[in-house]
């Protein structure tokens, strides 16, 4: 049984990225866990009046009222559904909560409900990705509806600079399982060619996805942020995988001049790839 991790601040795109799990998941037998983080110092009477207790009380009425909706649109008998609530920011109380539950995957909205609407990602979903070192997380854009039934392409961005796990490999196939999709394995080369190390991580892939329909993509001449949201762009792909959480280069990939100069926001899920996994 799978473990998934929701966390929630009952906002609009929390819960469309509650309804993108429940029916990515609807063949599986699964335990989801919804998290509330309150944040202390967010609760402070100095500052809006508004006590942390009193906080805690709202967000415990919040979640009941989540649950029976849950329960009105998931009838699944297959889902399991848990609720946790934390005196914490969210990517401690997730931290907390993982010395006890064993996470398959955190599957989160892109942003809160104040963020602004220029912003890609919020704070909170930036931190858990930055933050969360174990699990790989799936962070839904407001825009995002799961088809079962339409044929997807999934990008896997890559410098072929680590070799997968035998576990990062199996949530990949499982992942392009469930989204019924082709994977493509993109590297934007910064060098004239690959290391024999490279080489060797590229056939690895190769053999590792030898049953599921795959194909390798090199870009030349382009920054890697740019090249990985052009070759998105002119495929029309569905997913982004990023295997690297490095807090510069995410903040680079989702900057607003990049995204500015390429003329759209990207609007497809992106699964973030642990550390360690």
């Amino acid at each position: 049984m799978k473990n998934i991790l929701i966390p929630t601040d009952f906002s609009v795109n929390a819960w469309k990225a509650t309804v993108f799990a429940f029916r990515l998941f609807e063949n599986e037998l699964c335990n989801f866990y919804f998290l509330n983080a309150c944040k202390p110092e967010f609760y402070t009477p100095d500052i809006n009046g508004h006590s942390l207790s009193q906080a805690k009380e709202d967000n415990k009425a919040l979640m009941g009222k989540l649950l029976k909706e849950v329960a009105i649109v998931n009838k699944n008998p297959h889902h399991r559904f848990k609720s946790l609530i934390l005196e914490s920011w969210l990517n401690d109380a997730i931290t907390e909560i993982q010395k006890d539950i064993i996470f398959d995957l955190i599957i989160m909205g892109t942003k809160g409900e104040n963020e602004p609407d220029d912003k890609i990602f919020g704070t909170n979903s930036m931190n858990v990705v930055e933050t969360v070192e174990h699990m790989p997380v799936l962070l839904i854009p407001d825009q995002s509806v799961y088809v079962p039934e339409v044929k997807k392409e999934m990008v896997l961005a890559t410098r072929f600079d680590k070799s997968f796990s035998i576990a990062e490999i199996n949530f990949l196939i499982d992942m392009a399982k469930k989204f019924k999709a082709s994977i493509r394995i993109l590297y934007i080369q910064d060098t004239d060619n690959l290391s024999d190390d490279q080489e060797t991580r590229k056939e690895e892939l190769h053999e590792y996805f030898k049953d599921i329909s795959h194909s390798f993509h090199t870009l030349t001449d382009i920054e890697v942020a740019k090249g990985i949201h052009s070759f998105i762009q002119s495929r029309g792909s569905d997913i982004l995988v990023l295997n690297h959480k490095k807090r510069g280069f995410i903040k680079t990939l989702f900057s607003k001049s990049l995204l500015k100069e390429l003329g759209r926001k990207p609007q497809i899920p992106t699964i973030f790839m642990p550390t360690n996994l």
